[in-house]
């Protein structure tokens, strides 16, 4: 079984089983004769049938419609029925249609038919019965019989194109018959009890074989009363009681949908108070999205939609938006009918009756926009969509056949001999395949659109796998925005479960043929993400504040509402300003803000402990702040332009940090989104008013700073000096780039400026003394040939009294990338995932080149980490790098280091009520003795530089190559810890993946999805480490005994599980990451 059909199978067993299954269906309507013929003598059948139900499967549908199949003489194409309970012979046999029912069950497919109960053939037996028998008989009246055509005069005619009456003189009978349709099709009378008794029959005979739903058709004219119009009469509600009280009693898993062509308050009646159809189909709905697409304007849709009445619970809207018969425009006024018949039917071919009998394609003139924009309107308006038998792939029609023939023209599998439909000749086909040159099944077939990812075919298999899995569409309730421009039709769908999770569903659709811009009021639902439901893609937080948008020509998006919590990878919050700012005032200068005491006290006690923790930069240690110090403020540049340098000391318990923050002063008016986010106060200087921030959001600065370091410049402040100090290459830079500085993305983690989009300035801002790891260790690294780090160009260093530097920025090359591997891998992960769920099967689909893309990746990483340690380790004349050995006491202490962190972290978790932490805590013990035994055996090794605190954040990806950035390690450490840094953050991306995967996803396809996400992931781990080994073969790790590294690296994964969950206790929202994946290591070695 592949693993599109396991996907599949895992919804089926909940959609048979759900008495309530039509609300979550998405049925495809398809007529046996036209669909594919298996004996090749020219018409569709039921074996043919079977044969295509996997493709009727992967197209994600869950429910099929066929049209009648019953013996019949064909003069309205099925709907004149001659028998009930058989088969027509050129369709196969009754042991055919249980077969093709049983097989559609085996995949998850519910089967509706036609109950045609308001008239037969002229042929039936019954009327052929009734006009020999004698006048008021029983047998007689079986129909509708009168001595005049003048009874029921003020009832329409529906076929006024070719019929002039609704009587009919049958010479032998002797009587005018009834008929609402063609007079070949003469109507039953339910005044007589024996024909409800035979439609009751007839319908358990059906529900017995295993149908699951019955399409009643023209049920509104069931019943006669003169007088009236003949229509919707409540006699015709008490007969439908009748049939529904019998399948309620026998087959309460069955469907009954009715065929009411009436205005929205009429249609309502055939649900009754949930006694009479389960569904009805929308016919006001349908034309009025045409209408509106043609009048560019969303009040055609949103008029009907707001006269939609309420109906039971227990019942369903179904909307469509073509089947077999024309475009019925009966529902409209008659000024709409000639507007929709002028933009959509110029040609009078495509006219019958009150309606266009043209297929989808042809009606918006093969506009793949338009095509799609109907499409995900019907798919999330509220009720059960329906789509039409070769609307998947654009068919075409022919209005040169009769009658509404030209929209059931044979399915269009191949460009091979009629389309792939028969071998046939085809002068003997049902139907005259579609041979023109826009539509015809040369261009226009599965084969070929199944092979293409970007057809119509494989978009919709896409928008119908997103569509099943949200059960806001099919069960969720409707509400209406209204924004200001009347081109944008905008609405929410949310569901809550009985389980009480909830599901918000925004739906946005430009209906006009230009680019549009939008507005929504969506300020009840601020703090939520919208996640597009197609791509995957997050977009802004939504705030009070009017959430705008910009949607192409016939654009449209579905979005997720999600919480907060479910951030996308590629977001980080910027750094929110401190409200209600306060004002502090100085007479000079900046100095006053270590010199003037009220001002330092308000900035240390007031401003810096609530700015600091949100900054981006700012690392939590598991400790409170218990307090934050100024320690110098040297001013930069002009006086005047109220810039300094300046350090912070937090002190938390007995442990003290120091951080490099600039600060400046921009006037209210020019300051950017970046330097009002980062404020730290309000400044007044006598009449000059403006935000205390960091200055890397002030270009100024760092220009400042480059003309500082090409002059080589030594300030002196104080006891000491800040040393600029160029390097040789950043002579090769033209001096005019310094004009074009450009602030990272709020994403960077310290806040670091562009370049000329050549070079990187950035501050490294915990500050530590000696030369930093990042210069230190990317400098190296560049001497000894490894190209995968950013060369530096310049370094500012605080020199104090005693000759002890401190690093505070470093010029680097600036690398052009797309984006670190954090990002990257979860956005390939969620690709992948997004292949394999929703994929066509077409080749590229089935390739799923995103995975191989992860793999390709990862592996390079690790050859990558692996040459960048080997170099590290190497001999060096330089005592900072080459190896160490490691002696028995060292890993001792290094375990008991883990053992404390591992204590720490299940105090952290005794506060948290989840399965897992209970589920950790309870066994705390076990896992200090699993961190002995690993311990025990993880003898050996060695120590040399490495990144240090690496995770895929700290690399970036370049053209599929791996780059690493943002050196921390001031210490001799074994490899292995690097190594297994990245392996936790594989596990960390992929459930983030999962995730978010599963804000789009339904939560029954969460197993699918995990179960996908750990096989990618456990992959892309398999392909690091392999790689990582061999790239590291040269490493004098010397392993005492078997096992030794194995148990290192064990180790170091789980001292990262611990340090992740000590830092997640001031980040809630992430705290169950690292959890389950701890949780399970700890499984996996209880194994």
């Amino acid at each position: 079984m592949t693993e599109k059909n396991k996907h599949d199978n895992f919804f089926k067993n909940d959609f048979l089983s759900d008495v309530s299954w039509y609300k979550d269906a998405i049925i495809y309507q398809a007529h046996v004769k036209s669909f594919f013929d298996a004996n090749n003598d020219g018409v569709g059948d039921f074996v043919g049938l079977m044969e295509k139900l996997d493709y009727i499967v992967e197209l994600g549908v869950n429910a099929i419609w066929l049209l009648p199949f019953y013996p019949s003489p064909m003069r309205d194409d099925g709907y004149d029925i001659a028998e009930y309970r058989s088969v027509h012979p050129a369709y196969g046999t009754l042991g055919d249609v249980k077969r093709f029912i049983a097989e559609a069950h085996k995949r998850g497919l519910r089967i509706i038919t036609e109950l045609v109960i308001n008239h037969t053939s002229d042929q039936h037996a019954w009327f052929q019965k009734a006009r020999r028998a004698k006048k008021d008989s029983k047998a007689r009246n079986f129909y509708v019989w009168s001595d005049t055509n003048q009874k029921y005069a003020g009832t329409r005619i529906i076929f006024s194109d070719t019929e002039s009456s609704n009587w009919t003189w049958d010479p032998i009978a002797g009587q005018y018959f009834w008929h609402r349709f063609y007079s070949n099709q003469p109507d039953l009378n339910f005044d007589n009890p024996d024909v409800l008794k035979e439609v009751l029959s007839i319908m358990r005979f059906w529900f017995d074989i295993g149908v699951d739903g019955l399409r009643l058709d023209a049920i509104p004219y069931l019943v006669e009363r003169e007088g009236t119009s003949n229509e919707n009469l409540p006699e015709t509600h008490e007969v439908l009681k009748k049939i529904r009280a019998e399948l309620d009693a026998n087959y309460p898993d069955r469907l009954l949908l009715a065929e009411a062509n009436l205005w929205p308050e009429d249609i309502q009646q055939y649900f009754g108070n949930g006694d009479e159809c389960h569904m009805a189909f929308h016919f006001p709905l349908m034309p009025r999205m045409y209408m509106a697409i043609a009048q560019e304007d969303r009040f055609p849709i949103i008029d009907i939609l707001r006269q939609m009445p309420e109906i039971p619970a227990n019942c369903q809207w179904a909307i469509f938006l073509r089947n077999h018969d024309e475009l019925t425009l009966e529902m409209v006024t008659d000024q709409e009918r000639d507007y929709l018949w002028n933009h959509y039917a110029a040609d009078q071919r495509a006219r019958i009756n009150l309606g266009i009998r043209r297929r989808l394609a042809p009606l918006v003139e093969r506009d793949r926009r338009r095509i799609e924009l109907l499409n995900s309107m019907l798919l999330s308006m509220p009720g059960t969509p329906t789509l039409y038998y070769g609307d998947e792939i654009g068919m075409g029609d022919n209005i040169f056949l009769g009658d509404r023939h030209g929209v059931r023209t044979p399915m269009q599998w191949s460009d091979d001999r009629n389309g792939g439909f028969s071998r046939a000749d085809p002068a003997s086909l049902i139907a005259p395949a579609i041979m023109d040159p826009l539509y015809g099944f040369q261009s226009v077939n599965v084969e070929a659109q199944a092979r293409d990812t970007h057809s119509l075919l494989n978009w919709t298999r896409r928008i119908l796998a997103i569509r099943k899995q949200q059960k806001a569409f099919g069960r969720g309730n409707l509400k209406m925005l209204t924004p200001a421009n009347r081109r944008i039709l905008s609405y929410l769908r949310e569901y809550t479960s009985p389980e009480g999770a909830s599901e918000i569903i925004l739906c946005v659709a430009n209906v006009s043929r230009a680019a549009q811009a939008a507005e929504l009021d969506l300020s009840a639902y601020a703090g939520k993400i919208p996640v597009e439901l197609i791509g995957g893609t997050s977009f802004p937080l939504i705030s009070k504040l009017n959430y705008q948008l910009t949607l192409p020509p016939y654009g449209f998006y579905w979005f997720l509402l999600v919480d907060e919590a479910q951030m996308p990878s590629w977001y980080v919050a910027p750094v929110e300003p401190m409200p209600e700012l306060t004002t502090i005032i100085i007479k000079q200068s900046l100095l006053e803000l270590i010199e003037a005491e009220p001002v330092r006290a308000h900035i240390e006690i007031e401003s810096l402990p609530v700015y600091l923790p949100k900054c981006a930069w700012f690392a939590f240690s598991g400790s409170p702040i218990a307090a934050v110090e100024l320690r110098y403020a040297i001013p930069f540049g002009d006086p005047a332009d109220l810039q300094v340098l300046t350090e912070v000391a937090v002190k938390r318990d007995e442990a003290e940090e120091i951080y490099f923050l600039p600060l400046g002063v921009v006037a209210d008016h020019l300051a950017g989104t970046p330097a009002q986010q980062l404020a730290l106060a309000r400044l007044r200087q006598k009449r000059r008013v403006g935000l205390l921030t960091d200055a890397f959001t002030l270009p100024d600065f760092s220009r400042k700073v480059m003309r500082y370091l090409r002059e080589s410049a030594v300030l002196p402040f104080g006891d000491g000096e800040l040393h600029f100090s160029p390097r040789s290459m950043l002579a090769n830079f033209d001096a005019a780039l310094d004009e074009d500085i450009n602030l990272a993305p709020t994403m960077s983690i310290n806040g670091s400026v562009i370049i000329g989009e050549k070079m990187r300035l950035k501050p490294l801002r915990k500050v530590i003394g000696g030369t930093h790891p990042e210069v230190e260790i990317g400098t190296y690294l560049v001497e000894h040939q490894f190209p995968n780090v950013a060369p530096i160009y310049g370094e500012v260093k605080r020199v104090d009294a005693r000759g002890e530097s401190f690093t505070l920025m470093i010029l680097q090359d600036f690398i052009s990338n797309q984006g670190d591997a954090w990002q990257w891998i979860q956005n390939t992960l969620q690709r992948a995932l997004r292949d394999q769920l929703s994929a066509g099967s077409s080749s590229m689909d089935m390739q799923y080149p995103a995975l191989q893309e992860l793999t390709s990746f990862s592996k390079l990483l690790g050859q990558r980490l692996g040459e960048m340690h080997a170099i590290l380790a190497q001999p060096s004349k330089n005592p900072r790098f080459g190896v160490l050995p490691i002696n028995a006491a060292q890993t001792a202490k290094w375990v008991d280091t883990i053992a404390h962190r591992f204590a720490r972290a299940m105090d952290i978790l005794r506060n948290q009520n989840t399965r897992d932490a209970s589920w950790l805590v309870a066994r705390a013990e076990k896992i200090q003795q699993l961190i002995a035994q690993l311990g025990a055996s993880a003898l050996g090794g060695i120590h040399s530089r490495i990144h240090g605190n690496l995770n895929l954040a700290q690399v970036l990806v370049v053209a599929g190559d791996a780059y690493f950035v943002n050196f921390e390690d001031s210490a001799h450490q074994n490899p292995l810890k690097d190594v297994a840094d990245i392996l936790c953050t594989f596990n960390d991306a992929a459930a983030l993946a999962v995730r978010n995967a599963q804000t789009t996803d339904a939560s029954s396809n969460s197993e699918e999805i995990h179960r996908m996400v750990v096989a990618h992931t456990s992959a892309a781990s398999a392909a690091f480490y392999n790689a990582y080994v061999s790239a590291a073969n040269d490493l004098a790790q010397h392993w005492p005994q078997r096992g030794s590294e194995a148990a290192a690296l064990a180790l170091f994964c789980l001292d990262n599980r611990a340090r992740e969950i000590i830092k997640a206790e001031h980040r809630p929202d992430w705290l169950d990451v690292p959890l389950r994946d701890l949780t399970e290591m700890i499984l996996k070695h209880q194994h």
